[in-house]
């Protein structure tokens, strides 16, 4: 296979989770394995078995006293005896490897709490569950991301590493979108499971899933008292540089699809309203 796809899924574990994501990156055969041999440095420069977002998050909420240790994270997370300056380090050095060269962010998601809502006041018909449409929508991003990002690229066959999953149900919703999608995609060629811990591109999807899941996060709830620009700016810089080459109309399709706007709204009243309610929020919150 020319180009393989990497991905894995975050949500919060919550049942009222905001929003469920899959995302990755995907990139020639080739790239993955220079990618490798980067990941793999960085990993024994700091002694660390693999990376994983949630246990390092455990662990910077534990050195900066936000979070008491508990029994399980003494004994098994591999980052509990680090300072925050290691586990910062660790993370940058990490994040410019994941997004160096031309590799590329894909990804899906939908606003699980709001698709109840919306399902049970009938403003929303699908019968699909939020795991089909997210599926659905990562699948199709894919080949959308090659295409506008990786032209050369777009008729290149694409082999898919989801990260291991003990859920049948959840490995059912995969494989059931990878199917329909195959159908309408001939170039998606074949999926497949593995873990991790042992497949180095798998850490760097899940880093990018388990940050993309906390930004949509923030869009939806329209809170963004946690931004964290120093780290994004390097894991999204192919995407920032994407978009800032985009004119009014083409950002205006994009807000559009992330937020409910009336037709007669221009671009500007749109953001000035959003930036405005999200203000309004924080100050909330700060009381």
């Amino acid at each position: 296979m020319k180009l393989i796809a990497y991905a894995d899924e975050s949500h919060s574990g919550k049942k009222d989770s905001e929003v469920l994501i899959i995302a990755g990156w995907v990139a020639l055969r080739e790239e993955w394995d220079k990618f490798c041999l980067e990941w793999q440095k960085a990993l024994n420069r700091h002694a660390a078995p693999y990376f994983h977002f949630r246990e390092w998050a455990d662990a910077s909420a534990v050195v900066r006293g936000r979070r008491r240790a508990s029994s399980e994270f003494s004994q098994k997370n591999p980052y509990r005896a680090w300072s925050q300056t290691q586990l910062d380090t660790f993370l940058f050095e990490l994040a410019e490897v994941a997004a160096s060269d031309n590799k590329l962010i894909i990804g899906g998601y939908v606003p699980t709490k709001k698709l109840g809502e919306d399902k049970a006041r009938g403003l929303v018909k699908t019968e699909e569950s939020a795991e089909d449409l997210c599926i659905k929508h990562f699948f199709g991003s894919v080949l959308s991301t090659i295409s506008r990002r990786r032209a050369p690229l777009k008729r290149q066959p694409v082999a898919f590493v989801f990260d291991q999953t003990n859920d049948p149900e959840w490995k059912m919703v995969i494989n059931r979108g990878f199917d329909a999608s195959r159908k309408k995609n001939r170039h998606y060629k074949e999926i497949s499971f593995a873990p991790k811990e042992d497949h180095l591109p798998l850490q760097a999807a899940d880093m990018v899933a388990y940050r993309s899941r906390q930004r949509m996060e923030s869009t939806v709830t329209l809170d963004f008292s946690k931004e964290w620009p120093q780290f994004d700016n390097i894991v999204f810089r192919s995407i920032n540089a994407w978009t800032d080459k985009l004119n009014e109309e083409e950002r205006d399709a994009i807000l559009r699809r992330v937020f409910v706007v009336p037709k007669d709204v221009t671009y500007e009243q749109a953001m000035d309203a959003i930036t405005l309610e999200s203000n309004i929020k924080r100050q909330e919150k700060i009381k």
